[in-house]
């Protein structure tokens, strides 16, 4: 958590139960095993507000940013953390940054969610890749690197720093990727790997060299916005 350089008006360190978590869940007993044997400790760390910022709130129907709470889950395995993730996200009707650690490294994820009769929604959950707390990359998620204009693209500026963490490892790049250009990118990444499985299924010839075709061509296309950058 410490790669976040918060400020220390924003500290909070309070420990939460996994005994809540799963009660406030209504979690099954499957649910609370993989709490029991995978988790290790639920620390409120950081909880970000106007008052202790000085970052102006959102609030624009449902959604609603009026404070942003730094959740670190120290793991004792590796392997359910989307599951983990998930839940507290659902589970918190606010912005939410949660960071899993296991050893010398971090997984952070973030959520697009909204609150709809007191219901949170969640639109799209954001993980990163497990990164080594010695690499490069997470100076990136510095506090002072990050977009204070309010609490929202705060928050959003976050998760955009995921995706992009993800992408230059997914495609072995050191390039600089362009904020308009992630949508694009991660949308071409799955109509590869979609094109490499119906590849792999195949059997006719001639479907495969059509098949092949499309792949080099969106391939190419993704080569392109990544060598304008």
């Amino acid at each position: 958590m410490k790669f976040f350089n918060l400020l220390n008006e924003c500290k909070f360190e309070k420990n939460i139960s996994k005994e809540l978590i799963y009660n406030e869940s209504e979690a099954d007993e499957k649910l609370k095993r993989i709490f029991i044997e995978n988790v290790e400790k639920i620390i409120l760390s950081y909880l970000l507000t106007n008052k202790n910022t000085n970052i102006a709130e959102y609030v624009n129907g449902e959604e609603k940013y009026k404070e942003i709470n730094f959740i670190e889950i120290i793991l004792r395995n590796k392997g359910k953390e989307n599951i983990i993730s998930k839940l507290l996200h659902e589970l918190i009707p606010k912005g939410t940054l949660v960071v899993l650690k296991f050893e010398n490294e971090f997984l952070i994820s973030g959520v697009r969610k909204r609150i709809t009769n007191n219901k949170v929604i969640l639109d799209e959950i954001y993980n990163s890749r497990w990164i080594n707390e010695e690499d490069e990359h997470l100076k990136e998620f510095d506090y002072k690197k990050l977009d204070s204009t309010n609490l929202k693209l705060f928050y959003e500026n976050i998760i955009e720093k995921i995706r992009l963490l993800n992408l230059n490892e997914n495609l072995d790049s050191n390039k600089n990727i362009k904020s308009e250009d992630i949508d694009k990118i991660e949308k071409l990444n799955k109509e590869i790997e979609e094109l490499k499985k119906e590849r792999k299924k195949e059997t006719q010839i001639n479907r495969v060299a059509e098949i092949q075709g499309k792949l080099l061509e969106k391939i190419k296309e993704r080569d392109r916005i990544l060598n304008k950058n």
